[in-house]
């Protein structure tokens, strides 16, 4: 993809600065300042991004409020042509857009490749499923003490201007399930992307402006959170904010922003529940896949196991052979290799502080635990205590924590008393005894016989507690991008 429109025209070396879309064109921020995009794959630095400043996110939010007011008037089915032709672009742009991916957050080959193909499949759902969003009627005469002089025409409108912030993990796919329905649904997007996958997000705008969305119908800025979040999240041209990140940020978000709609997908510190009925080779299989696809990146990410002591004593030998088999730690841009580092220096630190502090506290280091840099080997633990930093708040790493309890109801008590509640899994043989398990479990999904996963995107998907606000999925978010507003017929009597 040519990136002539958002790279600085006098910037001909390496690495590359980036500009910003301010709703009318793309620009340099008048702070002068940059940040680092910095790979984690080798700590090269793939390019600069623009630090925008307030004024200038005042005036970005500007147009997109007048862009929307024409945006919402243009007939749906063309707003509908228009995110179809942006998903034939992204399909078109698959191997340039998996390439920034696997340099941007060091996805392997086949991680980034899904996430862009998925992302193209999720724009096209959306679209047509927008057009099935719809109004009602209702008749004064179906409630006590009113007659058929009333006839409410109730539609759905758009909110206006919805600020979608997005994560570094899944940054193409996260911001496309935010951008499209806003879109579809005739409201307008302030995006602000992840400073790790910033490039990749500044593609996918220029794809949706190519595709035929007006300027200013979406607008990008780039920055910190630090300088730019709260002063987004609270500006008073924001009319919803949909926000996927970690719990602590999400809270510290939600306590500013006043009274507009939210959507947030937080923090995920999935447990799975194995009953000792459970087929142990293929439960192990599920828990090594959902413990560390993607270096456990992931809010659906298996981050402790719960079962009684024969069961963990029987389970973790096969988990420890299976991460063996499975696991290979390298550079992802290399075949055979599925595990790569984490986003950051400072992120593996941190993770493998917590390792060393459960270590401390007591807990056993079963299998790897080493960090080399960015990379953090697989790490399997027992022994491991719910008050442990590493179980208590969610580790975003290649670590799963093994707990042996004396009941089941034990096993449950510990779930329903963490500050998450995302998904969980259960492993059985009987699936009654797990449908019965999961009614008692209080978090968003439980999963049966698999670790947690946010698809099929047209399903459901919501947390809990401290897990995020509102319902994702296909016809879900695009619900929740409009708004009921009822005309009331009054006919003279």
């Amino acid at each position: 993809m040519p990136k002539e429109y958002f790279v600085s025209l006098h910037d001909h070396k390496s690495p590359p600065t980036y500009r910003f879309f301010n709703g009318e064109k793309w620009a340099e921020s008048l702070t002068g300042k940059t940040i680092d995009v910095i790979s984690p794959l080798d700590n090269h630095i793939l390019g600069k991004i623009q630090l925008v400043s307030h004024s200038e996110i005042d005036q970005a939010i500007e147009r997109a409020h007048q862009a929307q007011l024409l945006w919402r008037d243009i007939p749906m089915i063309k707003r509908a042509q228009i995110l179809h032709l942006a998903s034939d672009w992204i399909r078109h742009h698959e191997h340039y857009l998996t390439t920034i991916l696997i340099k941007e957050i060091g996805k392997t080959l086949a991680e980034a490749k899904d996430e862009i193909l998925r992302s193209a499949d999720m724009v096209d759902y959306f679209a047509n499923e927008g057009l099935h969003i719809k109004g009602e009627e209702l008749s004064g005469e179906a409630f006590p003490g009113y007659d058929q002089t009333k006839m409410a025409i109730i539609e759905r409108v758009s909110l206006g201007v919805i600020l979608a912030i997005a994560p570094f993990n899944y940054p193409v796919n996260l911001s496309v399930s935010k951008i499209a329905p806003a879109l579809i649904m005739g409201n307008s997007v302030v995006f602000k992307p992840p400073t790790q996958g910033a490039i990749s997000s500044l593609h996918l705008t220029e794809i949706f402006r190519l595709a035929g969305v007006p300027d200013g119908v979406i607008v990008t800025v780039t920055g910190g959170g630090s300088d730019i979040g709260d002063y987004l999240c609270t500006h008073s041209g924001i009319d919803m904010v949909t926000f996927t990140g970690s719990s602590q940020v999400g809270k510290s978000i939600a306590e500013k922003i006043g009274m507009i709609p939210i959507l947030f997908e937080c923090g995920g510190n999935n447990p799975a529940i194995v009953l000792p009925d459970a087929d142990m080779h293929s439960t192990a299989v599920e828990i090594v896949k959902g413990a560390f696809s993607y270096s456990g990146q992931r809010c659906t990410a298996i981050k402790y196991v719960l079962g009684l002591s024969p069961t963990i004593d029987k389970l973790l030998p096969i988990v420890v052979k299976k991460t063996k088999e499975l696991i290979k730690m390298g550079d992802p841009r290399s075949e055979g290799y599925n595990l790569g580092p984490v986003i950051s220096n400072a992120a593996a630190e941190e993770i493998e502080k917590r390792i060393l502090m459960a270590k401390a506290a007591g807990a056993k280091i079963v299998y790897g635990g080493e960090q080399k840099e960015r990379y953090i080997e697989p790490t399997i633990l027992e022994g491991v205590k719910p008050s442990m930093e590493i179980l208590r708040i969610e580790t975003f790493g290649p670590v799963v924590s093994f707990i042996k309890v004396k009941s089941i109801d034990e096993a449950v008590k510990i779930i329903n008393g963490s500050n998450y509640g995302l998904q969980a899994s259960v492993f059985t043989s009987d699936e009654g005894a797990g449908i019965k398990l999961a009614q008692q479990i209080d978090v968003g999904t439980v999963q049966i016989n698999s670790k947690p996963q946010r698809g099929p995107d047209h399903f459901p998907f919501l947390g809990i507690k401290g897990s995020g606000i509102g319902v994702q999925g296909i016809h879900y978010t695009l619900e929740a991008m409009t708004r009921f507003k009822p005309i009331v017929l009054n006919k003279p009597q």
